[in-house]
């Protein structure tokens, strides 16, 4: 892990150590339940406790990071109830985005659906599906959904989509990894990009629908797997 230069403003510091601890929790590198203590992280990332403290106070509001009273942080555990409820709650909250968004979005809109589609296509063809680099393919896949409902005219809609989005990344995490030789998930991607550009709105919702649904089984196999691996 490189360091960060001390030199660089402490608001800064907090910045880019949230991203580097977040990208660790997701990724699994600081695993489900690990004690966060300020001196391992400062030597980990190279930054004063007063930015890291800042950036793990954000990571508890996100819900991936757990505050132990006077003992400190602890990273979240990870919890099969939780990834089916997340997983089902998006399902809820993209359909309605979705609908919202695909008869409003003009040619902006199109635009980005269009180039965020073909960014996310050249991480995941091939035999790897874009397996080797998670955090490139992540940017993309959530570029990509984004773009899908970057049309729906609620605010709220979109900012709760947007943190159900973010808490299901770990377990997409998890799912990428479980289902990569099982899964095509370059043909779901494609066939939700033709229902939007179509302007389709039932095949759309029917494609993310299975999508997440899917991820979900992946998800729930592998942890029941770790779960009889470890019993």
């Amino acid at each position: 892990m490189t360091a960060l230069d001390p030199a660089i403003p402490e608001k800064t510091l907090s910045e880019r150590a949230y991203r580097m601890i977040r990208e660790d929790i997701v990724s699994g590198s600081l695993p489900p339940s690990q004690k966060l203590k300020i001196d391992m992280l400062r030597q980990r990332y190279g930054v004063n406790p007063g930015p890291l403290r800042e950036a793990l106070s954000r990571l508890a509001g996100d819900n991936l990071v757990e505050v132990q009273g006077q003992r400190g942080f602890m990273v979240a555990p990870i919890d099969l109830r939780d990834a089916v409820e997340i997983g089902d709650l998006r399902k809820l909250l993209e359909a309605e985005a979705l609908g919202r968004s695909i008869p409003r979005g003009d040619a902006a809109w199109e635009e980005r659906l269009v180039t965020s589609y073909h960014r996310l296509s050249r991480h995941e063809v091939g035999e790897s599906q874009g397996i080797e680099a998670l955090a490139t393919w992540e940017k993309h896949n959530s570029a990509f959904h984004d773009a899908t409902v970057s049309a729906c005219d609620s605010i709220w809609l979109l900012r709760l989509r947007e943190q159900l989005f973010r808490q299901h990344e770990r377990y997409r995490r998890i799912s990428r990894v479980q289902s990569v030789n099982t899964r095509a998930l370059h043909d779901e991607h494609e066939a939700l990009f033709e229902a939007c550009l179509a302007r389709n709105v039932a095949a759309a919702v029917e494609v993310i629908s299975g999508h997440i649904q899917r991820t979900s089984e992946a998800v729930t196999s592998a942890m029941e797997a770790r779960a009889e691996a470890v019993g």
